[in-house]
């Protein structure tokens, strides 16, 4: 159906810019103009015509074309993602299946951790990767049971700048952090200039948005994995769902 209305718009529009120049015609015959007269006014009213139908039909075949191009973008980025996540999730599966395959003299082994280590090192890597943006960061921050918890930096992957804030109970930041984890909750800041946690402090923070998750299961608490970008729109709420994901298997590696 749109494809006929397509269609006969497309027709119309020739048969459109015609009848509106021999309009001008016959207004310049019944005008009795003749000569160079004639043809000027034919001439001006062929050109008037085309320049009023013109432009709309070139702004909306340039709205198509820009159309066109965000959506095969949108299938570009969807694509990669995809790409990203598949060849993050393979590795990560493997790991974890080998973590919970371990017999049991393993429980407190060195083989343990260096599985465990890397499979945060795969998570971090997606995270900083697979949403597009240029320049994004991902970083772990391990739950530290001592007097008072913390929140501390353990990894982070993407662009060169090491995680320096623990967040500390007690503190207006580090309750809202650890109020996240132990309600199991994610957090999206669009702008951190317009919207920040309680106690945010930018200091020598260069990132505009983040996205934060936890990391843990139904009984434990691991830490939390956040993904930063340095731009407005580097991250969107879109993007929460694949971060969620990766820490929802970051704690199944940790807590096996």
């Amino acid at each position: 159906m749109g494809g006929s209305k397509e269609l006969v718009r497309a027709a119309a529009r020739p048969v459109a810019i015609s009848a509106a120049t021999v309009a001008w015609v016959l207004g310049a015959v019944v005008n009795d103009l003749s000569g160079w007269s004639f043809t000027l006014t034919a001439a001006a009213g062929a050109a008037l015509t085309a320049l009023a139908v013109g432009i709309p039909l070139r702004a909306e075949h340039n709205a198509r074309v820009r159309a066109r191009t965000a959506e095969q973008i949108a299938e570009d980025e969807s694509a990669r993602a995809q790409l990203v996540l598949n060849d993050a999730l393979e590795p990560l599966t493997y790991l974890i299946g080998r973590i919970a395959d371990r017999p049991p003299r393993w429980s407190f082994g060195r083989d343990v951790g260096e599985l465990q280590g890397q499979a945060k090192a795969v998570v971090l890597s997606a995270a900083a990767e697979v949403l597009g943006a240029d320049r994004l960061r991902a970083c772990f921050f391990a739950r530290v049971e001592e007097k008072p918890v913390r929140l501390v930096p353990s990894g982070f992957h993407g662009r060169a700048e090491e995680p320096r804030t623990t967040f500390v109970q007690g503190t207006d930041l580090g309750d809202f952090a650890l109020g996240l984890l132990a309600r199991r909750e994610d957090l999206f800041c669009a702008d951190t200039e317009a919207a920040s946690p309680p106690g945010w402090d930018p200091g020598p923070h260069k990132y505009r948005t983040f996205i934060v998750v936890p990391v843990a299961t139904e009984t434990r608490q691991f830490g939390i994995l956040t993904v930063d970008g340095l731009q407005i729109g580097d991250l969107t709420e879109g993007d929460v769902a694949a971060v969620r994901v990766l820490g929802r298997l970051l704690a199944v590696a940790l807590g096996a």
